[in-house]
């Protein structure tokens, strides 16, 4: 009787699991499937004050200007810095990374971000010391083996496959060594040089008129913006502003792309509040688009991590991004592609 009991049990078991099977899959409820409802949800909250859900239009062309959306120091808070290992993966995903661009003491141009390394100018390395130094473990130890890489390397990587791309963001070799190098291996249309300095700018165009440029523009504060504080929206808007003109007055001459610096905060209901405030990042949009300039947004701060906030972004026009989450990206351009007419 005992025995009979468990196999009863065992049979409604096996019956209501069976159940729960054909309703999942009736509901349709995929992964994939529940990522992207889940994401929209947060998306029709986040742009509810700011803009119309879904008014832009998805084509296919504008899914691959966002592949050009930079992917900072390489896969941003993912693999570390500056490596191969971090530009590859990136390449995988079909972005494009951004890379910096320094000399070492002994004229070696490899790409690294920070001005020192082991309280060490990295102008004060030579090539053969700088190679042995572990620059990944910071990200893990499965990264000990990283190593700052050449650029002559990244650039024989890209030269291999034309779909990989790259934005050169400069620190302190000149314009024109740069234009030579990107020359020399036919990458003028996978390169973006990209600098806050328009006069640097102009410089790398008159060296190499058919290369791509950015110029981006930040607010002035690398840090959390206090948006309580009394004028500090207007303050960093401002600082924004000044390049933005300064680039406007001379209808944006030499540019192919302007990256706009933005910070947002979410409030307890998910509403977003923006810094520079929609408006003005619209009206931006407008004029670089008149201009035939693309328009770029880097969102800055732990915010970024959130895929409603480049959805809230992607309506007020821009045509790529900036980020240091770019997981976050790809799935916001997952919910994008999925609107494709």
């Amino acid at each position: 009787m005992w025995r009979g009991k468990r196999d009863r049990q065992r049979e409604r078991k096996t019956k209501v699991n069976e159940k729960a099977k054909t309703l999942n899959r009736r509901a349709g409820n995929t992964h994939r499937e529940s990522l992207l409802r889940s994401l929209l949800v947060a998306f029709v909250a986040a742009v509810a004050a700011t803009a119309a859900f879904g008014e832009r239009p998805v084509t296919p062309q504008a899914l691959e200007t966002l592949k050009h959306s930079l992917i900072h120091r390489g896969d941003g808070k993912g693999r570390p810095d500056n490596t191969m290992e971090a530009l590859l993966y990136t390449w995988s995903k079909g972005y494009t990374p951004e890379s910096d661009i320094r000399y070492t003491k002994d004229g070696k141009i490899v790409a690294f971000h920070d001005n020192s390394l082991k309280g060490r100018k990295i102008s004060d390395w030579l090539w053969s010391e700088l190679r042995e130094e572990d620059v990944g473990s910071y990200r893990g130890s499965q990264y000990a083996s990283c190593r700052a890489p050449l650029w002559e390397t990244i650039f024989t990587a890209m030269e291999e496959n034309p779909v990989r791309k790259m934005h050169i963001d400069w620190k302190d070799v000149p314009p024109e060594k740069v234009a030579e190098m990107v020359k020399a291996h036919g990458l003028e249309k996978q390169c973006w040089f990209i600098t806050n300095i328009y006069d640097l700018i102009k410089r790398y165009k008159a060296a190499l008129p058919e290369g791509q440029t950015l110029h981006w523009m930040n607010l002035g504060n690398w840090k959390r913006i206090d948006f309580e504080k009394p004028g500090e929206i207007d303050k960093c808007e401002a600082h924004m502003l000044a390049f933005f003109e300064k680039a406007a007055a001379e209808n944006f001459k030499g540019i192919d792309n302007v990256q706009l610096h933005c910070q947002v905060r979410y409030d307890a209901d998910g509403r977003p509040t923006f810094c520079p405030r929609p408006e003005t990042m619209k009206k931006c949009v407008e004029r670089l688009h008149a201009a035939g300039v693309e328009a770029s947004m880097c969102v800055w701060q732990e915010e970024a991590n959130r895929p409603e906030t480049y959805l809230a972004l992607w309506e007020f026009g821009f045509d790529s991004f900036g980020t240091d989450y770019p997981e976050a990206l790809y799935k916001a351009v997952d919910v994008l592609r999925s609107r494709v007419k």
